[in-house]
């Protein structure tokens, strides 16, 4: 209900805006004369001392039409990304979606080096090259990894991130080489590096199954992958914006990685110079190799 005065304050019309950007339906009732701007677009009803001509415009139709409008210009939530490129380009428009919203997410992932390993540079650098040896994939799918990278790293260093990663895993000899597992470690190490030890945890966890990628993002929505090779990257990644199925998948995770510090005895807050640590022997490791 939007009376002369409201429409003239500021925040009126910004809960109308956030209704709107989460595809809450909207159906202003004006007591007044109809206010300029945001509402003239929503078809704002004028109140009417006639009633009947006041149901008329309320009518089951009016807001059965609005709920049908919504619920067909809006993702569901469930999507399935079936390609490495569809499922990246779905992770940074999710992302990007709440930070549009004005919020930012804790990132919470589990695979074998994270969002992180990606380089954080122009394709034009060497280390483009150095990571996909002779399989260099096109530059429209590096330019979504990129992106990908720097949405994440935005919702980590304003909200944190907890990481479950295998920097053990040894990755085709043939295909990559050394400079390739070094291309991966260096992006990781130089994150780690830049991250407060209060805005990170991390344990390692040799062995996960290369198919597998779970991201969550604050409790906006989960990603997770279930299929996937070096190739052709992550397949049939489930997308969702399910609370209780967020919830889950968050405290599950947390869980795990509570295990993995407390078995490896290590405390929350000293895991990222553990990491570090155990980064930077790994690639003095494999450069004498």
């Amino acid at each position: 209900l939007i009376t002369k005065s409201a429409s003239k304050r500021g925040w009126v019309h910004q809960e109308i805006g956030y209704a709107m950007a989460l595809n809450v339906p909207i159906l202003p009732i004006t007591l007044d004369r109809v206010p300029e701007g945001m509402l003239q677009n929503l078809h704002a009803v004028a109140w009417s001392s006639n009633l009947k001509a006041l149901k008329q415009k309320l009518s089951y139709e009016t807001f059965d039409n609005l709920v049908k409008f919504a619920q067909e210009n809006f993702p569901p939530l469930f999507e399935c990304a079936e390609f490495h490129e569809a499922r990246t380009k779905m992770l940074i428009d999710y992302a990007k979606k709440v930070r549009e919203l004005g919020f930012f997410g804790h990132i919470r992932q589990k695979g074998l080096l994270s969002s992180f390993h990606i380089p954080n540079k122009p394709l034009s650098d060497p280390i483009w090259r150095q990571r996909y040896g002779t399989t260099i994939p096109s530059e429209y799918r590096c330019q979504l990894l990129l992106e990908e990278r720097r949405i994440f790293e935005e919702h980590a260093r304003e909200s944190g991130c907890s990481l479950i990663v295998d920097p053990y895993y040894v990755y085709n000899e043939k295909e990559y080489g050394i400079s390739g597992r070094l291309a991966r470690l260096k992006p990781l190490l130089e994150f780690l590096e830049s991250m407060p030890d209060d805005k990170i945890k991390i344990a390692f966890y040799k062995g996960i199954p290369k198919q597998q990628n779970l991201i969550i993002v604050g409790d906006w929505f989960v990603a997770e992958s279930i299929s996937a090779s070096f190739s052709s990257g992550f397949r049939q990644t489930i997308f969702t914006r399910h609370a209780p199925t967020i919830q889950r998948k968050i405290e599950t995770f947390d869980q795990e990685l509570h295990n993995l510090l407390k078995n490896q005895k290590i405390p929350p807050q000293l895991s990222r110079k553990f990491a570090i640590q155990k980064i930077e022997q790994l690639i003095k490791n494999w450069r004498v190799v």
